[in-house]
Order: C-alpha cells, then sequence, then structure tokens
C-alpha cells in the first residue's frame, strides 16, 4: 500500500506558508498529456502517469528528511506526434514551457526553493517545452529537477533503466513504446477501470523501430507507422502486476538520482 502524500491543493494558505518556510521542502508537480493511447487506453494515461511516478518517488524523499509535496497536476502538454488523433489537445511547446515556468514561479514568489517535475509525457516536443522552462527558470534561486521522461542531458535514464526491461514479458522489449506493454500495465495497475482489456486482449504486436524513426525527424505517429492504431508494442503482453513492478523499480531508481542532486544543491551551483 502507498504512503500517504500530503497534497498541496488541500492545505490552507497558513500551512502552505509553513511549508514554503522549510528548506526540506520540495514540490512534485506531474506533467502529462490529454493524448490518444491506441484503441484501448484512455486520453489520461500520461497525465495519471505522471502523478503515479510522483506517489511512488514521495515517500523515498520522506524517508531521506525530506517534506516532499505533491502539486495539482499539468494534465496538458505538447503533444505534435499525436496531434491528428481525435481527444488530443496539444500545447504549443511555448505554451507549455511559459505553464512551467509560470506555476514554478508562482509558487517560489511564496518561498518554494526545490521543485521536482515529474513527467511521463515522451513526446519530444514536450521535452524541448521542459529543457526550455528549466532554463528560463534556472535564473531564479529555485532548484527545478526532472523525473521521468527528461530531456537529455548525458546521464542515463532510470525510467530506461535495463532491469525495467527485464520485468516486461514482451518478446521485443526494445520495440515497446507508446501504449504497448508497459504503459498498458501501469495503467492496468493505477486505474484497471479504464483499460479496454477485451480490445487490448486482440490487438497484434506492432513492433515499430521508433527511435529510428524520431531520429529521421518523424513529426507524427501517422510517419512512424503509416495505417496504424496508435500504440507500438504489444498492449497483450501487460499484466497488473508488471505495471506494479515497474513503477515500484522507477520510484526507486528515480529517487536515488533526486536525492543526489537535491543533497548538491546550492552548493553545485555556487562552484561554478
Amino acid at each position: 500500500m502507498l504512503a500517504r502524500v500530503i497534497r498541496l491543493a488541500d492545505l490552507t494558505w497558513p500551512e502552505a506558508r509553513r511549508r514554503a518556510r522549510s528548506p526540506r521542502s520540495v514540490v512534485l508537480l506531474p506533467l502529462g498529456a490529454v493524448e490518444q493511447h491506441g484503441p484501448h487506453l484512455p486520453l489520461s494515461v500520461d497525465w495519471l502517469g505522471a502523478e503515479a511516478l510522483a506517489r511512488r518517488v514521495a515517500p523515498h524523499l520522506a524517508r531521506a528528511g525530506w517534506r516532499p509535496l505533491l502539486a495539482p497536476a499539468l494534465p496538458y502538454g505538447a503533444s505534435p506526434l499525436a496531434a491528428a488523433w481525435s481527444g488530443t489537445v496539444s500545447l504549443s511547446v511555448t505554451t507549455t514551457s511559459r505553464l512551467i515556468v509560470e506555476v514554478v514561479r508562482g509558487l517560489a514568489r511564496h518561498g518554494f526553493r526545490r521543485f521536482v517535475l515529474t513527467n511521463y509525457q515522451a513526446d519530444p516536443g514536450h521535452l524541448r517545452a521542459i529543457a526550455r522552462a528549466r532554463r528560463a527558470l534556472a535564473r531564479g534561486r529555485v532548484q527545478v529537477l526532472v523525473a521521468g521522461f527528461a530531456p537529455p542531458d548525458g546521464r542515463s535514464n532510470p525510467m530506461l533503466d535495463p532491469r525495467v526491461r527485464a520485468l516486461m514479458r514482451s518478446p521485443r522489449p526494445e520495440r515497446e513504446w507508446h501504449s504497448g506493454e508497459l504503459e498498458t500495465a501501469m495503467m492496468l495497475a493505477v486505474a484497471p477501470a479504464l483499460v479496454r482489456r477485451a480490445q487490448a486482449r486482440r490487438l497484434p504486436p506492432v513492433w515499430v523501430d521508433w527511435a529510428a524513426a524520431l531520429r529521421r525527424g518523424a513529426t507524427s505517429f501517422e510517419r512512424m507507422a503509416p495505417g496504424g492504431r496508435g500504440y507500438f508494442g504489444w498492449p497483450a503482453a501487460a499484466r497488473a502486476v508488471t505495471g506494479r513492478r515497474v513503477l515500484a523499480l522507477r520510484g526507486r531508481l528515480i529517487a536515488a538520482a533526486l536525492l543526489e542532486d537535491l543533497r548538491a544543491w546550492p552548493r553545485r551551483v555556487t562552484a561554478r
């Protein structure tokens, strides 16, 4: 059972002020998207995934002496790959970046200094928005980290750790991606009522080299898999137990990386 996480929006303003004054407070801001996730998953996958990651990371931070606060999620993001599919709401990179910046600055104005953008949306446009927001916020007196899918920074990403792939049932884990086994398993663990299980069981595997397609500059799911149904991988292989194990592992690995960065700031900044 997950430990209870204090939700920022549930506090009164005096309670929020006390939290803001604590140097151990860390605001977790989930970043998601409202976009298509195949014929078997809801539009809210990335939104729910971002919150689920934040809830798995928070207990590890708390045990290390930090005071995590779960901020209300930003459900909309930049989703240009899925923009043509019904139900998808894709904000521009500029708007997504500005939204993140204004939320963080709004909370920083009251004293909060440490923020973790807990992100489950891997669209390159969305990652560019996060990178732009971090650059803008770097000029302030705040620490802004990214947990989950993040802009490339030369470091290994815990979301893609080989130990995560080892938990999968898929025979081609390197070809699993959008709405495939892992995202379907995550949803079976987090919100099983939203998974169209009968539909998922009937979907055949779709093995597309999505990474190569992105490197070639593909700008839409249609260009990656013409005539496809909006998923990559094998949804039928998904199991709730896999989703729970992967979320727990990712939460632990992400928290370990965050704790290193939290301990290093502001010393790392002032040493430059």
